[in-house]
């Protein structure tokens, strides 16, 4: 974390220092912000506790004036943008092989998935994150007994 503070202080002015995509805890993302060490933090919803997790480091880091830009979470995330105004857009990552259109985050995983249009996102009227697993294709990798279903 030292090293993060120093390369923020060397750079200051002249570009923004972002990281954190693979910083797993709140505890960990609690001395980037209050070492002041970057500029923005790119946590991945997926990979740190889920939106919880996310909120809590979002709040955190908004009492710090600082960016909130998750790493590519897709519809995990996309409801962090619309609730804080310290995490102003989201990272798409471009799955197309040409990244000629853009094509969903999960594959074929939800039927629904929002995609951008013209630079924004509309998330669904619906329950959770808004969106319905497609459950055509999906099969489960060990066999599963009869005492084990529910």
């Amino acid at each position: 974390y030292d090293g993060y503070k120093q390369v923020h202080d060397a750079v200051q002015g002249r570009c923004l220092l972002t990281t954190a995509e693979h910083e797993y805890t709140r505890y960990g993302f609690r001395r980037l912000i209050q070492d002041k060490a970057v500029d923005i933090l790119q946590p991945d919803v997926t990979w740190m506790g889920g939106l919880t997790e996310a909120r809590r480091i979002t709040a955190m880091a908004s009492a710090y004036d600082i960016l909130v830009i998750p790493h590519g979470s897709s519809v995990y995330s996309y409801h962090l943008q619309y609730a804080f105004t310290n995490c102003p857009v989201a990272e798409l990552i471009n799955l197309s092989p040409q990244a000629d259109r853009i094509t969903p985050y999960f594959g074929g995983l939800f039927l629904d998935e929002p995609l951008p249009k013209d630079g924004f996102i509309d998330l669904p009227d619906k329950p959770g994150f808004g969106v319905t697993l497609n459950r055509e294709g999906l099969k489960r990798p060990y066999v599963r007994s009869a005492d084990e279903v529910i």
